[in-house]
């Protein structure tokens, strides 16, 4: 009995809706004692609140950002992330490491650095946070969003990709990569998969792939400097942003394909056949789904795995993209 009540409570708990507008986040946040402990709001102003996918099950989690009152400029930004629960912030924690911890650089400082390499801001530039140098996104498509940041601890200059640690609800580097004067870097295909290439402070080209089972960024060694040296990345690297897979599984409506991209609109047509398995000669699309776990290469696909609703999405983004 007591096991039936237990399912039960779980089964009525997840059928409750969970604070999904800005506004309730922000309110519940800016109240929170635990949070006021943390910022004196003399001090400090609450400027942002985003919504962050961040540790599977909980999924409300909040990225709250606080700025300097009287600051005299644009990067003395604070990160603090938000579980809530229940109406209040059950566990938070700050993004950036203390700067009293020795084994972490100081990175509560932003430096607005000058990028020598378009294409990355072209990337990137739509998941900046505020007037920072860092940005927010599911960059290696795992589910859970990813803090990119440019940063420096006054000595050496920094590329740095975070991401919560499942174990404590506090952060982990997944790429920490330091770098001199020069900042290029860009998100590219590689042999049909997806990956992130940097110079380093001597002039040579590196590769870095997320591994999934480490996950962390992994050196490719197969991949030369001269090679990728030769090797750009596309601005619309990262068009697929806010589409939503889940949606082909029904009709699609217009108002899900309005104000996406034509390159978008093309990863939603093409999506329709990666879910029954094609593979593409185009790296770019092949790089792409390779990333995510749902997709299972099938090297006897046939069209006539289509059903009446995929052939219908198809015909209604064809109808968007000719738009």
């Amino acid at each position: 009995m007591k096991k039936l009540i237990l399912a039960m409570t779980l089964f009525c708990a997840l059928l409750l809706p969970c604070f999904s507008q800005e506004e309730d986040a922000t309110k519940i946040i800016i109240e929170s004692n635990e949070i006021q402990t943390r910022y004196d709001y003399d001090f400090h102003t609450l400027v942002q609140v985003v919504p962050y996918r961040c540790i599977t099950p909980f999924n409300n989690c909040w990225l709250a950002i606080f700025d300097w009152k009287n600051s005299k400029t644009d990067f003395d930004y604070c990160f603090e992330c938000c579980l809530i629960q229940n109406e209040t912030v059950f566990k938070h924690f700050s993004f950036l490491p203390d700067s009293n911890d020795s084994d972490n650089i100081n990175l509560t400082k932003f430096v607005n650095l000058q990028y020598n390499n378009g294409i990355i801001l072209n990337q990137i530039e739509k998941f900046r946070l505020l007037k920072t140098d860092s940005f927010l996104y599911d960059f290696n498509h795992d589910g859970i969003d990813e803090l990119l940041s440019f940063s420096t601890d006054g000595i050496v200059n920094y590329i740095l990709i975070c991401t919560p640690d499942l174990s404590d609800f506090s952060f982990c580097w997944i790429l920490k990569f330091s770098y001199a004067d020069k900042t290029c870097i860009e998100f590219i295909n590689y042999k049909q998969r997806q990956g992130v290439k940097i110079l380093d402070s001597y002039n040579v080209w590196h590769l870095y792939r997320y591994d999934y089972i480490q996950k962390q960024y992994i050196q490719d060694k197969t991949a030369s400097s001269e090679e990728l040296e030769q090797i750009h990345g596309s601005p619309d690297f990262f068009a697929e942003a806010g589409i939503d897979y889940t949606k082909l599984e029904r009709p699609l409506l217009p108002a899900d394909l309005e104000g996406f991209s034509k390159p978008a609109l093309r990863i939603w047509r093409n999506a329709v056949y990666a879910r029954h398995g094609r593979t593409f000669k185009s790296e770019d699309l092949q790089a792409l789904f390779n990333e995510y776990a749902w997709y299972k290469p099938d090297n006897e696909y046939t069209d006539d795995k289509l059903t009446d609703i995929d052939r219908a999405n198809i015909k209604l983004i064809q109808e968007f993209e000719k738009k």
